[in-house]
């Protein structure tokens, strides 16, 4: 059997939506479509921890905007993580996989990649720990792509996973 030298990493709660803020979990588990996906495209899956579970040791947290999050002890928590994170790309890299992306998710004060949902509204904006993300790889000048899973829409994100697959 050979190995597929394929990667993604994944935001966490797409395989663990336990560690979802209460009432935001859209699964039981993880999101199938998304696994079953990237089983079936023999992609390997690399997990990326969730920062606000860390941060907070909260798996019963209620859900916070961006402006919650957003404080220098957080940031520097993401900050650390995405330092690791970009390593583990680094690593994979160097050994010859092709990282296909990280994949993050809509609406999350840390994970969003196009759109943050701030109380009831809304906005064009990035998460705490995608920033983090995003300046680590500037700092190195290099980039993989980032794409979100937006919970409303999954198949717009196969299609976004497909595209990586064939052209990343």
């Amino acid at each position: 059997m050979e190995r597929s030298r394929k990667v993604l990493f994944v935001s966490h709660c797409i395989l663990n939506q336990n560690v979802k803020p209460k009432g935001k979990e859209v699964y039981p588990g993880s999101v199938k479509e998304i696994l079953n996906f990237l089983s079936e495209a023999d992609v390997g899956i690399v997990q990326i921890p969730c920062p606000s579970v860390e941060f907070f040791s909260d798996f019963e947290r209620e859900r916070k905007s961006k402006e919650y999050y957003d404080t220098p002890k957080y940031r520097a928590h993401c900050k650390k993580l995405a330092k690791i994170i970009i390593k583990q790309i680094e690593n994979y890299i160097r050994s010859g996989y092709r990282v296909l992306g990280i994949l993050g998710v809509e609406l999350s004060p840390t994970c969003a990649v196009y759109q943050i949902e701030n109380g009831n509204r809304i906005s064009p904006g990035k998460g705490v720990l995608i920033e983090e993300i995003e300046n680590e790889m500037r700092k190195k000048n290099f980039q993989v792509p980032i794409i979100g899973l937006n919970y409303n829409n999954i198949y717009a994100t196969l299609e976004k996973l497909q595209t990586l697959i064939k052209y990343g």
